[in-house]
């Protein structure tokens, strides 16, 4: 089973909830750019985990500053797919 079907990356609504850029993201995340596109166009194949704890981080400092009363989590921005929902064409 291709493992790239058990995972979405929800990361462009959480920038447009934000109303933040990805661009805006990445330099307050410090990292690269093209790490922020990848992920919002589903191409992300591998991601560190410090990777995404920069990411969570940003995010939810901008979260604060617009005063929204949740916190961010990893499941706002990355979706499992259980294998038996899965469908393979």
């Amino acid at each position: 089973m291709n493992v790239q079907n058990r995972y979405h990356f929800k990361l462009g609504d959480i920038l447009e909830e934000l109303d933040i850029s990805r661009n805006k993201l990445a330099v307050e995340a410090k990292i690269r750019p093209a790490t922020v596109i990848d992920m919002v166009n589903g191409k992300t194949k591998r991601l560190e985990l410090e990777t995404l704890v920069h990411i969570l981080d940003a995010l939810n400092r901008f979260a604060r500053q617009r005063r929204f009363t949740r916190t961010i989590t990893l499941a706002d921005i990355v979706e499992y797919i259980p294998e038996d929902e899965v469908h393979e064409y």
